[in-house]
């Protein structure tokens, strides 16, 4: 998942142009992906339109056509995201009918499709390495662009449904294997691997490596590869013993619990499943009973509410997101999950009001002033980075597993994971025509939704750490 949200920011120097029609940028040695066109085929070539690197900037676009552009330009970040929350409503299903190691394995196949089908894209409609191309060759080149495009953007639906599933599935997982001492820093490994993903994603993505205009198809496929070692290696793992309890397979659980802890001494955490689960022996809720229901409607809230983050393509802010997820690790059973989600979203609040006041100032300054602005925006911005990474990064997909009761895990923790995909999903549609529309006061409306987080949850979320499920529930009742 890490590595199909950090590459494609490398790459849309490629992917805009190709997607719009110009499939053949020029490069130059050791530079980034920027995203140009060959000055052929209504690109003006003159002075204006060549930057300092020697490319040819694509055609310029009216004002009134722009906002439309700049939603189809991120079309294929679109179509990721309505895949992923859709892969996480569907995640409570393959939870039921599948255990949870099965279902695991079950989201690993779509990936592996995906990235052949991102492979297949560029071969097919790929352009010419020549500088004075002819017709006959432009015409070769671009005669299978709409299939070669299709395929990219089923590839990149196929990539976000897999990652929405695997949210679900694999957090519920790492949740029910890890002892209740543990359980916030296991669970917080499920982001950690995200956030590994998104650096290596972002190097992968260096020009020098797969980030070329002949080569960016492999830069966004090769998690395909890990995806066909995880389907292998996904059977050296236990069971959960939870689910196995759940499943009346006590024997089995057992086995499975020793093998987990390293030790025989396992009775007193076997029994506490065994009266969990008595505890809550009722039929399983579906979506629409858990939202109807107090108990688990105020868990609901409170786990579905991830606040977005905008991803810069350089490697500074992957590194920073490493350490602070780190750092994260450690924090959570230290403070607990409630400080870790509450402080941040203060400190976004002010980081936002922040960025947006150096965004306005800097379109007013002359020159000089702007380098100045840039570096304090900078600053502004791996503030932001730390201040999610420390919490609302890897805790909501700990604490989701921590609120609902047995009968409604499934479904709670999956409307919690389609919650934070649609939100991503609204993110990823309007963030640009609202940057278009409104310049740097863009920042001001997450504000306002940060704002509404920070209150919602100070009076509803309850702490965690260490608790019995009895004990969290008792807090809404």
């Amino acid at each position: 998942m890490g590595v199909n949200i950090g590459g494609p920011n490398l790459y849309n120097g490629f992917i805009v142009p190709w997607t719009r029609g110009h499939p053949f940028p020029c490069q130059k040695e050791g530079s980034t992906s920027q995203w140009i066109a060959r000055k052929w085929w209504d690109c003006v070539y003159n002075d204006t339109t060549k930057n300092l690197n020697g490319y040819y900037y694509l055609p310029e676009i009216s004002t009134k056509a722009l906002i439309g552009q700049r939603l189809k330009d991120s079309m294929h970040n679109v179509l990721f995201v309505i895949g992923g929350f859709i892969g996480a409503f569907s995640g409570q299903y393959w939870y039921k009918c599948l255990s949870r190691r099965n279902a695991i394995f079950a989201s690993m196949p779509f990936q592996l499709v995906a990235s052949i089908f991102m492979i297949i894209t560029l071969y097919i409609y790929r352009g010419y390495e020549t500088d004075d191309p002819d017709q006959t060759t432009i015409d070769k080149a671009t005669k299978n662009k709409d299939v070669a495009i299709s395929f990219f953007y089923i590839s990149r639906f196929l990539s976000g449904f897999s990652a929405g599933m695997c949210c679900v599935v694999s957090t519920s997982y790492l949740n029910e294997i890890s002892p209740r001492a543990l359980r916030g820093t296991v669970g917080s490994c499920h982001q950690l691997a995200i956030v590994i993903g998104i650096l290596f994603g972002q190097i992968i993505g260096l020009p020098w490596i797969l980030g070329r205009h002949n080569a960016w198809n492999w830069g966004m496929s090769w998690v395909g590869l890990l995806s066909l070692m995880g389907s292998i290696f996904i059977w050296t793992l236990p069971e959960s013993p939870r689910w196995l309890v759940q499943e009346r397979k006590q024997n089995e659980a057992a086995q499975s619990l020793r093998k987990l802890r390293q030790s025989n001494d396992i009775e007193v955490e076997l029994i506490e499943f065994e009266e969990e689960e008595t505890a809550s022996n009722k039929q399983d809720l579906g979506i629409l009973k858990v939202l109807s229901l107090n108990e688990f409607r105020w868990p609901l809230i409170t786990t579905g509410l991830r606040d977005e983050k905008v991803f810069w393509g350089i490697l500074a802010t992957g590194v920073i997101n490493l350490i602070a997820t780190l750092v994260a690790l450690k924090l959570i059973e230290f403070l607990g999950r409630r400080p870790l989600i509450i402080w941040p979203l203060a400190g976004i609040i002010i980081v936002m009001i922040g960025l947006t006041i150096l965004i306005v100032l800097n379109a007013k300054n002359s020159e000089d002033k702007k380098d100045a602005l840039a570096i304090v925006s900078i600053i502004f911005i791996l503030l932001f980075i730390i201040l999610f990474a420390v919490g609302l990064g890897p805790i909501p997909f700990v604490y989701s597993n921590e609120v609902f009761a047995v009968e409604a895990r499934a479904a709670g923790l999956s409307s919690a994971m389609f919650i934070n995909w649609f939100c991503n999903f609204l993110v990823t549609l309007f963030f640009l025509p609202l940057q278009s529309a409104s310049g740097g006061y863009v920042f001001l409306v997450f504000c306002v939704l940060v704002a509404l987080s920070f209150v919602l949850l100070f009076f509803k979320m309850p702490e965690t750490k260490n608790k019995k499920l009895q004990e969290i529930q008792a807090f809404w009742k």
